[in-house]
């Protein structure tokens, strides 16, 4: 059998630098959007959606740090994981619901406008949304699955 460690430490550096890359995706948008607001009266929207989505993702990669050091410690199967995989289940609904908004006016611009939007990238970002569905759907049954395992390593011990 494979050592956990083996696979969390890389994890866990993988996880880093996922979240320190998007702490300066929202920096560099925050910056820009403050640039060209400056130059332009303040007339730009603020990019909400990267930097909110941006900021499920990293509580994601953080809830998802913290159920990693539940498996390093061996108390994954504990009432405690649900916290961090309850956390995990809010950002990617938050992200989802983003998502699935931008989806939603995209089609409409490329639909009912006269913007330039390509089929093939509505047809993407339409894509995509189904796939964060898929994604927030398995997490979902892997929760249940840890509800599952929890309650029979309870029942184990308390035969034990």
């Amino acid at each position: 059998m494979m050592k956990v460690d083996r696979i969390v430490t890389p994890l866990r550096l993988l996880l880093a630098l996922l979240f320190a890359g998007l702490l300066a995706v929202q920096v560099l948008m925050v910056a820009t959007f403050l640039h060209e607001a400056a130059q332009n009266d303040g007339s730009l929207p603020i990019p909400v959606l990267v930097v909110v989505g941006a900021a499920c993702i990293q509580v994601i990669a953080f809830c998802t740090w913290r159920l990693l050091s539940m498996v390093r410690a061996g108390s994954i199967f504990t009432e405690d994981a649900f916290r961090w995989v309850d956390g995990i289940l809010w950002a990617l609904g938050a992200a989802l619901v983003l998502w699935c908004g931008f989806a939603a006016v995209m089609g409409y611009l490329a639909r009912f406008t006269d913007a330039d939007i390509p089929p093939g990238v509505v047809l993407i970002i339409g894509i995509l949304a189904l796939a964060g569905v898929v994604v927030f759907l398995l997490v979902v049954v892997m929760r249940a699955l840890l509800r599952q395992a929890t309650t029979l390593r309870a029942d184990m011990e308390g035969v034990i």
